[in-house]
């Protein structure tokens, strides 16, 4: 399906930043590449946006919000980046002093990965966590089926009558069992942030980076 090919790509330009080892063994990463960064994050919840205001999602009988498919596979991508990472470093053998020296330590990553989350995608932090300790390792959708309807089809209507509204958290897997405002602990800056979530989809701003609302109930 197109939509998860988009998805897929979108997921990874969020956490892209941690792959990048331009950011690593304390170099000062190139303004252009945070640029860029924060640039495609906010096409990305842009087009986010557009499609919720033209398209409803269905899972399981439930119309749901666009953004909890988003935020589920934000936070099952990340915990499966971490799985893998790990099980890459627990295998690899005795290095010399120089592999060592150059190579990308777990922490590290573990920490770049997670700044993300913490800062600009809170709200996700705490299904990740649940992934992670369960050790998820699908990069790919773990959900129902998924449909998709136009809200100019008549089924649309149909939909919105026979459902309680377009809600945010499906009833057979909630992600947001935690206080999206609650606390958390920020881990020590590591990264950059390309610009906090505020509104999902408010604006484009590229050089102001990532302006983004959760989509509200109809």
């Amino acid at each position: 399906m197109e939509l998860f090919d988009f998805l897929y790509l979108g997921v990874f330009i969020i956490l892209s930043l941690a792959f990048d080892d331009r950011l690593y063994f304390g170099r000062q990463p190139p303004t252009s590449l945070l640029n860029e960064a924060a640039c495609a994050i906010s096409h990305f919840n842009s087009v986010i946006h557009i499609f919720h205001e033209r398209f409803i999602v269905v899972l399981e009988g439930e119309s749901i919000s666009i953004s909890y498919v988003v935020d589920r596979m934000l936070g099952e991508f990340a915990a499966a980046s971490m799985v893998l990472a790990k099980g890459i470093y627990n295998s690899e053998g005795d290095h010399s002093d120089d592999e060592v020296e150059n190579r990308i330590s777990m922490t590290a990553f573990v920490k770049h990965i997670e700044s993300i989350l913490q800062k600009v995608y809170p709200e996700v932090f705490p299904y990740y966590v649940r992934c992670l300790d369960r050790g998820h390792k699908d990069f790919i959708w773990t959900g129902p089926d998924l449909q998709i309807f136009s809200r100019s089809d008549p089924t649309a209507s149909v939909i919105s009558f026979t459902t309680k509204g377009e809600i945010l958290d499906l009833p057979s897997h909630q992600i947001y069992t935690e206080d999206v405002d609650s606390n958390f602990t920020i881990l020590p800056d590591t990264i950059p942030p390309v610009g906090k979530r505020r509104g999902r989809a408010d604006s484009l701003n590229c050089e102001g980076g990532l302006e983004s609302k959760r989509c509200r109930k109809s």
